[in-house]
C-alpha cells in the first residue's frame, strides 16, 4: 500500500520550493487575526516535519519558510488591530467570536508584551493576541522583536514532533515498510480524531452562540415538570450547563450509532463484507515487530488490568466519601461488564479466529474496546471536571489515544472485526456521556483530580506491567498469524470448486463491484509474459511525470498510471493494460490479478490461485485540458479476456450469467475432457 503515497512524496521531493510556500502560507494563515482558527496549520507543518524526518525535504528551507510565515501572519494581525481598534468586535463574522477577543484582551492585560511570545503557544488566544497588541498600541519595534523570537520557537515546536515521527517511521520502514504503514495509519486515526474535536470546540460551536439560550427559553415556557427541570439545569447561567448539554448530545449520537451498527452486521450486509476486507488488509500488513507492539497494547486492555484499575479508582472515590460518583462509576463498569457478554450471547457473531470459550467466544461487541472506553472515559471526566476547556481537551486527547490504540490492536491482531470495535467505542462513549450528564453537575463531592489521575496511571503501569510479564509471551503465540490458505486439487477446482471463489470484486467499504472473470493458478511472471505477446503490458508507475498526464488533454491511455483498487482488502499482485487500436483517442483494457485464499495442487506442487477482473476504461477529455479514465464496460468479450491465453484455459458460466476463465501457468497439464482453450468459451 505504500505505493499510494509515493506520488505525494515524489511531488513534494521534486518541488521543495512549493513545499516551502505551502508551509509559509499555513504558518501565516494560523497567525492571522481569528482566521487562524480555520487554518489546519498543525496538519501541514507536522506533515512537513515528518517528510523532513523521512528525508524527503531539506530542513533549512522548510524551517526558514515556516518562520517567515509565522512572523508575517502576526505582523498582519498587529496591523489589523492597530488600524481598526475596537471596531473589530462589531464586524461580521468577527463579532461571532467576540468572546475570544475578550479572552485575548484579558491575556494581554495580564502578561503585557510577553503575551505576544507566550500567546502563540496558547490555544484559543494565539490567533487574537497580535491583534490585541495592535489595538493596545504596543510599540511596533518591540512587537517585531518578540514576534520574530516567538516565531522561531513556534516553528521548532511544530516541525520538531513531525521530524521525530518521520525519523522513527523512516527507521521502522528500513525494518518493514508494512509496519511503518500500520503505525502511520494508527497515528493518522488518532490525529484526525483529535483535530475534528478541536475544530468542533473552537470553530463550529461559536457559530451558534444563541442556540443554547433559544432552546432553554423554549423549555421555560412549558409548564410540565420535565421541561422546567431541563430549563433549570441547562440554563446558560448554570456553570455546568454546557457540559451537561454536550454530554446529552453525545449520548443522543453515540447510542443510536451503536444500534445502527447492530443492524448492519446481519449476514449479507455491506458492513460484513467490509469487515472481511479490512481484516484481510491488516493480515497482509502484519510483521513480527508490529505483532509485538499490538500484543503489548491489547494486553494492557485485558480484563484483569481493567478490573484492577476499576477497583483502585472506586476504592479512592468511596474513601473520599464521593458516594454518588463512586456508585455511578461502579454501576457503569459493572453494567458494561454484564452487557458485553449478554449481547454477545444474543447476537452470536463468530470471531475472525478462535480465542476464548463461553460468551467470550463470540465477537460483537469488542469487550476490550467497550470496557476500556468506559473505564478511562469516566476517569477522564473525573479528572477534567471543572477545568478549562483546553485542559479538558488535553485530558480527553490522551484518553482517546489510549482507547483507540487498544481498539486498533484488536482489529490488527484479527481478534475482532472492525464493526465490533466501532460498536464497542460507541457504546462506551454513550456510557461515559450518561455518567457525565448525571454526575457531572455534582459539586459537593470533593475529589483530587491529580490523585485520580495518579491512581489510574500507576495502577495501569504497575499492574499492567506485571500482567505483561506473566502473559506476554503466551499472548504472542495466541495472536500469531494463522494461515487461512485452503488447498484444492487442479481437477477439483476446474470441475466445481471454482464456485467457492467470489464472483464479484468486494471494495474495502463492502460494496460489490465488477465481475471477477479470471481464476489463474501459477506464476505471475509467466502470466505477464504470455499476455505480453498479445499486447498486454505493465502500466506506467506513479510518479510526478506520469501523474501530470491527468491534467493534459492529449495523454495517451497507455501513458496514464492505474488507479488503485482492492479486492476484499487485498492489493493486486499484477496489473496489465492493453491500449485500444486507435491510440490516443481511444481507451484501454485493464487487468488486475489479486491473491485469493486458495492454492492449487499441480504436479505435486502448490500454486497460488489468483482472481482477476478485466475492465475497459474510456479516457475522457473535458474541454481538451484533462485526461481522466472512466470504467464503462463490466464484462469483457471472449477475445478481450487474457485468461484464455493460458494453458488449458476453460470457461465456466455462473448462475448470474457471468463467465469466468480458469487458466493455469504455461506448461501445466490441461484438465481432462475436451473443453480446453477458446473453444470452451461457452461451456457450463
Amino acid at each position: 500500500m505504500t505505493e499510494y503515497f509515493d506520488p505525494v512524496l515524489t511531488f513534494i521531493a521534486d518541488n521543495p520550493s512549493l513545499a516551502g510556500l505551502i508551509c509559509f502560507l499555513a504558518a501565516m494563515g494560523e497567525a492571522l487575526f481569528l482566521i487562524g482558527l480555520f487554518v489546519p496549520s498543525t496538519v501541514v507543518l507536522v506533515g512537513a516535519g515528518t517528510l523532513v524526518g523521512l528525508g524527503k525535504l531539506d530542513l533549512a528551507p522548510i524551517f526558514i519558510w515556516t518562520t517567515l510565515g509565522a512572523t508575517a501572519g502576526d505582523a498582519v494581525s498587529y496591523w489589523i488591530g492597530y488600524t481598526f481598534k475596537d471596531k473589530i468586535k462589531n464586524m461580521w463574522p468577527l463579532s461571532k467570536y467576540a468572546h475570544m477577543i475578550e479572552s485575548g484582551e484579558r491575556f494581554f492585560a495580564k502578561h503585557g508584551g510577553k503575551s505576544v511570545f507566550f500567546g502563540r503557544f496558547v490555544p484559543g488566544v494565539k490567533s487574537v493576541v497580535p491583534g490585541i497588541a495592535g489595538m493596545a498600541g504596543m510599540n511596533f519595534s518591540r512587537f517585531s522583536v518578540v514576534n520574530i523570537t516567538s516565531a522561531f520557537a513556534w516553528t521548532i515546536a511544530h516541525l520538531g514532533p513531525g521530524i521525530l515521527a518521520g525519523s522513527a517511521l523512516g527507521a521502522i520502514g528500513q525494518i518493514s515498510g508494512r509496519l511503518a504503514l500500520v503505525l502511520g495509519a494508527l497515528l493518522l486515526i488518532v490525529f484526525l480524531t483529535v483535530m475534528l474535536g478541536r475544530w468542533l470546540i473552537v470553530i463550529i460551536l461559536p457559530l451558534f452562540p444563541n442556540a443554547h439560550a433559544a432552546i432553554v427559553s423554549w423549555f421555560v415556557k412549558r409548564p410540565d415538570r420535565i421541561s422546567q427541570w431541563i430549563a433549570r439545569n441547562f440554563d446558560p447561567a448554570h456553570p455546568r450547563s454546557v457540559g451537561m448539554l454536550a454530554s446529552a448530545l453525545l449520548l443522543l449520537i453515540s447510542m443510536p450509532a451503536f444500534f445502527w451498527i447492530v443492524g448492519e452486521v446481519a449476514p449479507g450486509e455491506p458492513m460484513v463484507r467490509a469487515d472481511l476486507a479490512i481484516l484481510n488488509m491488516f493480515d497482509s500488513l502484519r510483521t513480527p515487530l508490529g505483532d509485538r507492539i499490538m500484543v503489548f497494547l491489547t494486553t494492557l486492555g485485558d480484563g484483569i488490568v481493567v478490573t484492577a484499575v476499576t477497583v483502585a479508582v472506586a476504592a479512592y472515590l468511596f474513601l473520599r466519601k464521593a458516594w454518588r460518583r463512586g456508585t455511578g462509576f461502579v454501576i457503569a463498569m459493572a453494567g458494561t461488564a454484564l452487557f458485553v457478554p449478554l449481547f454477545k450471547l444474543v447476537l452470536h457473531r463468530s470471531r475472525p479466529i478462535e480465542l476464548y470459550a463461553g460468551a467470550d467466544a463470540y465477537s460483537f461487541p469488542s469487550g476490550h474496546a467497550t470496557l476500556n472506553a468506559v473505564l478511562f472515559g469516566i476517569c477522564a471526566v473525573l479528572i477534567a471536571h471543572d477545568l478549562s476547556r483546553w485542559a479538558k481537551a488535553s485530558i480527553f486527547t490522551v484518553t482517546t489515544t489510549l482507547v483507540i490504540a487498544i481498539g486498533f490492536s484488536r482489529v490488527y491482531l484479527g481478534a475482532h472485526w472492525m464493526s465490533d470495535v466501532l460498536a464497542g467505542l460507541f457504546f462506551g462513549t454513550a456510557m461515559v456521556s450518561a455518567f457525565a450528564f448525571v454526575f457531572g453537575p455534582i459539586h459537593n463531592e470533593k475529589i483530587g483530580r491529580a490523585t485520580v489521575a495518579a491512581i489510574a496511571v500507576l495502577t495501569l503501569t504497575f499492574f499492567g506491567g506485571w500482567h505483561l510479564s506473566e502473559t506476554y509471551q503466551q499472548a504472542l503465540k495466541t495472536y500469531e498469524p494463522r494461515s487461512s490458505k485452503e488447498v484444492l486439487t487442479a481437477s477439483g477446482w476446474k470441475e466445481g470448486s471454482w464456485r467457492l471463489l467470489p464472483a464479484r470484486r468486494i471494495e474495502l467499504n463492502g460494496d460489490i463491484e465488477e465481475p471477477l472473470v479470471i481464476q489463474y493458478a501459477g506464476a505471475l511472471n509467466r502470466f505477464a509474459d504470455t499476455a505480453g505477446k498479445a499486447g498486454w503490458q505493465q502500466p506506467p508507475k506513479w510518479s510526478l511525470s506520469t501523474a501530470t498526464g491527468f491534467v493534459e488533454g492529449k495523454t495517451s491511455p497507455g501513458s496514464l498510471p492505474i488507479l488503485p483498487r482492492t479486492q476484499n482488502g487485498r492489493q493486486p499482485a499484477l496489473v496489465l493494460i492493453r491500449q485500444d487500436p486507435d491510440g490516443s483517442e481511444g481507451g484501454r483494457w485493464v487487468l488486475r490479478l489479486w491473491p485469493s485464499r486458495y492454492e492449487i495442487v499441480q504436479d505435486g506442487k502448490l500454486q497460488a490461485l489468483y482472481l482477476g477482473s478485466v475492465v475497459h476504461e474510456n479516457i475522457l477529455r473535458p474541454m481538451g485540458e484533462f485526461s481522466g479514465p472512466r470504467t464503462n464496460v463490466d464484462v469483457p468479450g471472449p477475445s478481450d479476456n487474457p485468461g484464455l491465453l493460458m494453458a488449458g484455459a476453460v470457461t465456466r458460466k455462473r448462475a448470474d450469467g457471468t463467465e469466468v476463465v480458469l487458466g493455469s501457468g504455461p506448461g501445466a497439464p490441461a484438465p481432462a475432457g475436451p473443453e480446453t482453450g477458446a473453444a470452451a468459451s461457452r461451456s457450463r
